[in-house]
């Protein structure tokens, strides 16, 4: 056989010249499959971050993309915001504008390689392809890192400073993130691994196979494997969903079945109008495209549960809704509904059972502008349990609502936690409502029960306080802990109608800037509350409240940390009436600087002064006939942090100073023998 007869055989994989240039046919190949990928990728989502906790059950998602970021970034936004992380503005971070920039960079070099034979040119293709994804995990790691260690000192709660993982889990309090590279990461891994040992892996395929007919067959083969194997990583893409949209599954389904929908994001808008029981395997996604309400039930008996339900309209003045109910007996549970104006809406019927769903309004809109998160009207026999409410108007509205039992909800970061208008028969147990401009606002209503709530943090200088009672009828408060609001209780009209009764028995009502403020319009019976390190007891609106309350009743009053009466039989009640005149509060509204002396010798002595010396003696604002000497509610059995903490650092006053002079004692004793 002649020499150029073996040189043709030995180059069995080059094409044939262009101008001079012999094709390498494997690098070009693999080159070109390269330069798909990576613009593939840059429509892809690269990596994904998931923030678990109690109160987020299913997760707030953050996704990346090489231009932008998608998912809960309002939602993280304001939680970063909480903790002083700071906040997540995709319009400031430049990898995202040059992130097209160099892909297209990329995509021409490797067309333009397609035709290069320098190994030295191969190599840096490689290099720079391997470099993108791997520096894009260097590049997250490093602001995850400035992130959590760069805290700001005015948050409202302070971290010690801490490293997220670009991947894996960190934990921080409650919080757990979840992070991992997503399937655009492992296209951009197949690129890099094409140009390195695809051209090899399709010489050794060539060399192995003498028929070269069937030479391209075997590369097309080859890469194809490559690609498959390389992006079918355990990260990598899920499933797809069966596409058959849930309206049809709905419409296909009989009355009463039960209609399972697989994981997956459905964009449309649902009626439910036959008796189903709708159940999500896998949180399934209903995105309502920003029109209108994005699931309506109208048929009774509807069981919805199990779903992420968002992307209503944002039209206030047709209240769009994440679900609205307008048929009897419906059951909504265990699902997920963000970026809905408003949440769930109960109208014009009754008999429904709201339990265990998170629920927030659309972040984005100013808190005015939002709607409630659960909006009940004209409704009666409802259950509303365990739902987790933030970020929305009111967290729970009732308007000319009956027979409704609220209970183990959580309510926070809203306008009133919740507002009831023309509410009758309404029982409000074991909830949280915390952080809110104001806690409750309770107006127009009769028969209310109220029992073992939390209303607390509610200071906006606004309004701020914990409850208010507007007009309101056969009210009972019963071991409820309003604490560390502006105002503990706002009370006006209440009971607005002779006959009818307002009681508050067994409450803990501590740390308040103002315990009550109380107007000349109510006539409430104080029973066993206990009143603690709040600023100021009782303000007055509207003039005297002399004998217009009953500050106890059957020879039991109420618990004043600042009586300084005496019990000489020992039965637990005062020998003496506690007085509140508020003569130091007087002072304080001519001039706030005062305050300073709050809880000071200066305040005792005007205390004592105003009792001794009556030339300037208020009207009272509280006589307590039988005031009691120890609280009946205590802190801890209150089930409030502000006891331990109280508790806590009274001991360490009182016990670490004791431990010194104790060893110090028994050190000099020792030196003196």
């Amino acid at each position: 056989m002649s020499a150029p007869a073996r040189t043709a055989l030995a180059r069995p994989a080059s094409g044939p010249l262009i101008r001079g240039i012999q094709i390498d046919r494997p690098w070009a190949a693999c080159a070109v499959v390269a330069a798909v990928l990576l613009v593939i990728a840059a429509f892809l989502p690269l990596w994904t971050m998931t923030l678990r906790a109690p109160q987020y059950p299913d997760g707030l998602v953050l996704t990346a993309y090489g231009t932008r970021l998608t998912g809960d970034l309002a939602e993280i936004n304001a939680l970063n915001h909480y903790v002083g992380i700071g906040s997540l503005d995709p319009d400031t971070i430049r990898e995202l504008a040059i992130f097209p920039f160099m892909i297209a960079g990329l995509v021409l070099a490797l067309v333009a390689g397609a035709l290069a034979r320098r190994k030295l040119a191969r190599g840096l293709l490689a290099a720079a392809l391997w470099a993108v994804p791997l520096g894009m995990l260097v590049d997250l790691q490093w602001w995850l890192y400035s992130y959590g260690q760069h805290l700001h000192a005015d948050a409202p709660f302070r971290l010690e400073p801490f490293t997220p993982k670009v991947l894996g889990t960190t934990t921080v309090i409650n919080f757990h993130s979840e992070t991992m590279v997503a399937i655009g990461f492992w296209v951009m891994i197949a690129a890099a691994l094409l140009v390195t040992v695809g051209p090899w892996v399709l010489r050794f395929v060539h060399d192995s196979w003498s028929n070269t007919g069937k030479t391209a067959g075997a590369a097309v083969a080859v890469l194809l494997i490559a690609g498959t194997a390389t992006v079918a990583s355990p990260r990598g893409a899920a499933a797809a969903p069966d596409q058959q949209s849930i309206a049809a599954k709905i419409a296909a389904a009989s009355p009463g079945a039960t209609v399972v929908i697989p994981a997956g994001t459905y964009v449309e808008q649902l009626v439910l109008d036959k008796p189903i029981i709708l159940v999500g395997e896998g949180r399934p996604v209903i995105d309502g495209d920003g029109r209108g309400d994005v699931v309506q039930i109208t048929a009774e008996d509807v069981t919805v549960r199990g779903f992420i339900v968002r992307n209503s309209a944002r039209q206030v003045s047709g209240e769009p809704t994440g679900i609205r109910v307008t048929a009897d007996r419906a059951t909504i549970e265990d699902n997920r509904l963000e970026d809905v104006l408003y949440g769930i809406a109960l109208q014009d019927s009754g008999g429904h059972v709201v339990r265990g769903n998170a629920i927030s309004s659309v972040v984005a809109l100013a808190p005015e502008r939002r709607g409630h998160a659960l909006y009940v009207w004209n409704s009666e026999g409802n259950l509303l349990t365990d739902n987790v409410i933030e970020l929305a108007k009111d967290g729970i509205f009732l308007g000319f609502v009956t027979q409704t039992t609220i209970e183990r909800n959580s309510v926070s970061r809203v306008r009133y936690g919740l507002h009831t208008m023309y509410a009758r028969d309404v029982a409000l147990r074991g909830n949280v409502f915390r952080n809110n401009v104001a806690g409750a606002s309770l107006m127009y209503s009769h028969g209310l029960s109220v029992v073992d709530n939390e209303f607390s943090g509610n200071r906006s200088a606004a309004s701020g306080y914990g409850l208010l009672f507007k007009d309101m009828d056969d009210v009972e408060l019963v071991g409820n802990r309003i604490h560390h609001n502006r105002l503990g209780l706002t009370m006006e009209g209440a009971p607005a109608t002779p006959g009818s009764f307002v009681t508050l028995r067994g409450n803990l009502i501590a740390y308040n800037q103002i315990a009550m403020e109380l107007f000349t319009t109510t006539s409430v019976t104080f029973v066993d509350n206990s009143f603690v390190g709040n600023l100021q007891q009782v303000e007055t609106r509207g003039g005297s409240l002399e004998h217009r309350n009953s500050w106890s009743l059957n020879g039991r009053g109420n618990y004043w940390d600042d009586y300084r009466g005496y019990d000489a039989n020992g039965d637990g009640v005062g020998d003496i009436a506690y007085r509140y005149e508020g003569a130091f509060d007087d002072l304080v509204r001519q001039n706030e600087a005062v305050r300073a002396y709050s809880f000071s010798p200066a305040r005792s002595a005007l205390d004592l002064a105003v009792r001794w010396f009556p030339v300037h003696r208020p009207v009272p604002r509280v006589v307590d006939a039988h005031p009691l000497m120890a609280p009946p509610v205590s802190l801890r059995s209150a089930n409030s942090t502000i006891g331990w903490a109280a508790g806590a650092i009274s001991a360490a006053l009182v016990l670490v100073p004791l431990a010194v002079f104790t060893m110090g004692a028994r050190t000099f004793g020792k030196r003196w023998a």
